[in-house]
């Protein structure tokens, strides 16, 4: 019967409410009701009895079907439209009022008790077809018979037929076990009597074979189908409560088996009430003389048998203990039944379900009157022991406590150690607990450390933080005693610098006089010793940190809140050339040029680091670029810089390299492309002489971008060390002279080339194709410095065991200041081409780099009138080299 409510038809729906029915009722029957009247009001026809008749009839029909207020609303609708329109108006027609009223009335009610009865059946049917449709457990509804008639999905889960097998089928049939189902006709008789609770539990046989727990209950219901009363049963699958219930009972068992076996006594009782005891095992009896059933009946025995004197504090713990959530430990005094006292070690622990909720207490209760009695006595032997030796040996202690800690305390500049073996002398003396608290040298106050006596280490432990009696002491300077504690200032040179706190043993002797005066000596030996530790600290630390300023490859110098250097170490005279004799303790402003302008250009950090910044600086050798930071903290700001000029000016040199091989790359380049694309133009002719002139462009130009390449590459072998030498015996004559030939070629009419040798020239050991490639860069950059054009000399001459080839022409010269650079990487003589002379700058460079690499040195050198000269020398070999006999073929690569 699942979703038949939601099936109805509309006017079902409509039935579902009766206001809705009720108003549509009265409506439709107002309206006919005017319609009957007027229809024989506005005619002539004389049927005055006929037209009251259908009138009742509407009136009847509406009350039956909207109910007992619609019915007589149409009623009376009818009757004044009657009366005014159709009949006479007499006293007969107006007596005729309670008979339309009275039929529509009676229609009413008849029509409620019709649809109040159909509702409740209707809302009874889809609440059962909801609950079998929803529920996991059985529900079954049965004839008079005991037949099944109804099968929920409940049912085929738990009892393992489908709904086909069980209809028409007796029910006890189906879920008997051993009985027959003698069970479970006992449980619908039941039912069919109207028992209150007609229910049983049963074990079922399912179709597979298993077994489960069922509940039954089961309830009368009529029939729609006759008028006897069959049944509703619901069941529930128990199996899983019969295992627990079993596990439980076995268990208990185990439990109460245990508890009779164990030397102390168990108990159970409710949760926050001592006194509501559920369970106690035997041996209470034993340990107390009550029986355990007088624990379970007398709810006050407990608090009554607990000692007066601990009745207070076993209160106290046991709220505590519940607060907390926390075990329950406590030993305490219980009385027996013989009037004797019993101590007992009582644990205990709140026992929680699944959901954390709390559902008991269950504890322990063990006799230690024995062991307590041996404590006690103990104790008192020891107390006793301690009196009496007490007195004989006081004196003496101290004296030999001051002499000892005068020793921990002077032996050693470390004030941890030194403290900490005068902390344990306290200790070892008299005290349980000797904590020492230290002013930091930001303000604060720490627990330095605590050591502890021949005392319990958790009862009487002293917190981790500083007290506040003892930072009231240090705040205040002025000392407290009690007979259990002394706190006492620690200060040195008029300086409080913490307080030392001793914290006398609970079973020893308490405080007097004398020991305060004992325990401000030890604090004014340990003032003398923390400030001797800060001092040496503080001077170890200034040697270090002036040790590691000495050798620290980048400049650091100090200047202090009033702007006075304080600190310069050597690097910074190796920068400035600024002695620091001259500078530290002179003003910044007056010993670093323009010290205003650039302190507020040096970045300034704190916490967080800075990038350092980098500026240009005047020193003593001229202006120098700086990478620069400061840091600044309380007594100043730290200076920290690094000499950034030969990076900045190699960064130049690159920067200038990279536009000048751009532009000399980019000459050649576009020639050779526009010769090519001229070359490829088919919109005119070119003759063989113009063709050989643009192929003979691209090959020089191409000639010249090889070796500008091969500079690059020559120089990046140079700097990586990958190049390879050899060594070759060869005239250097014969060198020289070919070197000119070749440059002869390409040089200009304006320039003349001549050879110069001294005869006889020794022979050269070395590379000849990298003396050679020297040679050559140097004849044409004498060629490129020749402008207006003049002669160009190339010769070689002996040197002591050297020989010496040189270049010397009459162009534009190299200034006396720039002559010790030019044979730097990437320098240019005329970097802005002001005189239209290009170059990559590498030319000179790989000429000096071959040179030493072969062993020898290059140099350059003004002439007397105009030009300069650059000569070389590489080492001579021991013998000299044979003349060739046929003149070789000049190659250009090595151009």
């Amino acid at each position: 019967m699942v979703g038949r409510a939601a099936e109805r038809p509309p006017l079902t729906q409509v039935r579902g409410t009766p206001w809705l029915l009720g108003v549509a009722a009265a409506t439709l029957g107002a309206a006919l009701e005017a319609g009957v009247s007027l229809s024989f009001g506005l005619t002539d026809v004389d049927a005055v009895v006929l037209a009251a008749s259908l009138g009742i009839l509407i009136a009847v029909l509406a009350g039956a079907v909207g109910g007992l207020w619609a019915g007589l609303v149409v009623a009376a609708v009818g009757w004044a439209l009657n009366f005014t329109l159709v009949s006479d108006q007499t006293w007969r027609d107006i007596a005729t009022a309670p008979v339309w009223l009275a039929a529509a009335a009676a229609a009413g009610w008849v029509s409620g008790l019709f649809l109040a009865q159909a509702a409740a059946r209707n809302d009874t049917e889809e609440r059962f077809t909801a609950l079998r449709g929803t529920t996991r457990d059985a529900v079954v509804t049965l004839d008079s018979e005991g037949r099944v008639t109804g099968w929920s999905d409940g049912a085929e889960r738990i009892f393992g037929y489908t709904a086909e097998d069980a209809d028409g089928v007796e029910f006890a049939k189906i879920v008997g076990s051993g009985d027959d189902g003698e069970a479970t006709r006992a449980v619908l008789a039941a039912a069919r009597r109207g028992e209150p609770r007609a229910e049983m539990e049963i074990e079922h046989a399912r179709s597979d074979g298993s077994i489960r727990n069922v509940l039954l209950a089961a309830m009368p219901v009529p029939e729609q189908a006759s008028s006897g009363l069959g049944a509703l049963v619901v069941g529930t699958d128990v199996t899983e409560l019969a295992v627990s219930r079993a596990a439980r009972g076995e268990l208990q068992a185990r439990y109460d088996s245990l508890a009779q076996q164990l030397p102390g006594a168990t108990y159970v009782h409710a949760v926050g009430d001592r006194s509501k005891v559920s369970y106690v095992s035997p041996q209470v009896g034993t340990m107390l003389g009550y029986r355990a059933e007088d624990w379970v009946t007398d709810e006050g025995l407990f608090w009554r048998l607990v000692h007066e004197d601990d009745r207070p504090r076993v209160e106290i713990e046991l709220e505590r203990a519940g607060e907390a959530n926390s075990p329950f430990v406590s030993e305490y005094r219980m009385l027996s039944r013989n009037g004797g006292i019993v101590w007992v070690r009582d644990e205990s622990t709140t026992l929680r379900g699944a959901a954390g909720e709390a559902r008991y207490v269950q504890g322990y209760l063990h006799d230690i009157t024995a062991e307590q009695e041996a404590r006690l006595e103990r104790e008192r032997l020891r107390t006793s022991e301690k009196a009496a030796v007490a007195e004989a040996v006081d004196r003496q202690l101290k004296l030999d406590l001051i002499a000892r800690a005068t020793v921990a305390l002077s032996g050693s500049f470390e004030k941890d150690v030194a403290l900490r073996r005068a902390a344990e002398l306290l200790t070892e003396a008299f005290a349980g607990w000797c904590v020492i608290d230290l002013v930091e040298e930001k303000g604060g106050t720490v627990r330095a450390l605590a050591v502890r006596g021949d005392v319990d280490p958790v009862v009487g432990a002293p917190p981790a933080e500083p007290a506040p009696a003892a930072i009231e002491v240090i705040e205040t300077g002025e000392a407290t005693a009690s007979e259990s504690r002394l706190c006492v200032p620690i200060g040195a040179r008029g300086r409080i610098l913490g307080a030392i706190t001793l914290m006398a043993d609970p079973n020893g002797r308490a405080f007097g006089p004398d020991d305060l005066t004992l325990a401000e000596h030890i604090a004014l030996l340990a003032g003398l010793v923390i400030e001797s530790s800060r001092l040496h600290q503080q001077v170890q630390e200034g040697a270090d940190a002036a040790h590691v300023l000495t050798y620290v490859a980048d400049g650091v110098f100090l200047v202090d809140r009033s702007g006075v250097i304080r600190l310069w170490n050597p690097t910074m005279e190796a920068i400035t050339g600024y002695d620091a004799q001259r500078v530290v303790g002179s003003q910044a402003v007056d010993a670093i040029p323009e010290w205003t302008t650039l302190s507020d250009r040096i970045p300034i950090g704190g916490a967080e680091p800075v990038s350092p910044g980098t500026l240009p600086l005047e020193t003593e050798f001229g202006e120098r670029w700086v990478s620069v930071s400061g840091v600044e903290f309380f007594d100043g700001t730290v200076y920290a810089l690094r000499d950034q000029t030969e990076t900045r000016r190699l960064e130049q040199l690159k920067a200038d390299f990279v536009a000048t091989a751009s532009h000399e790359l980019r000459t050649p380049l576009a020639a050779v492309y526009g010769a090519a694309q001229t070359l490829r133009r088919h919109d005119f002719a070119l003759d063989e002489s113009g063709r050989e002139r643009f192929v003979s462009l691209i090959v020089d130009e191409a000639e010249r971008l090889g070796r500008i390449v091969n500079d690059i590459l020559l120089a990046n072998q140079l700097d990586v060390g990958n190049l390879e030498l050899r060594t070759d015996v060869f005239d250097p004559t014969d060198l020289v002279e070919r070197v000119a030939e070749a440059a002869r070629a390409h040089a200009p009419s304006s320039i003349s080339i001549e050879v110069e040798s001294e005869v006889p020239t020794r022979s050269v050991a070395s590379d000849r194709d990298r003396i050679r490639q020297v040679l050559v860069n140097l004849v044409e950059n004498a060629i490129k410095y020749s402008p207006e054009g003049g002669r160009i000399d190339v010769g070689v001459a002996p040197s002591d065991r050297m020989v010496r080839f040189y270049v010397r022409d009459e162009g534009l010269g190299i200034p006396e200041d720039e002559r010790d650079r030019i044979f730097e990487k990437f320098y240019r003589l005329d970097p802005n081409m002001t005189a239209g002379i290009g170059g990559t700058g590498l030319g000179l460079y790989i000429c000096n780099e071959l040179v030493r690499r072969l062993g020898g040195r290059i140099w350059v050198e003004a002439n007397d009138e105009r030009g300069s000269t650059f000569s070389f020398v590489i080492p001579a070999a021991s013998k000299p080299a044979a003349r060739p006999l046929l003149h070789e073929v000049f190659d250009n690569s090595g151009a």
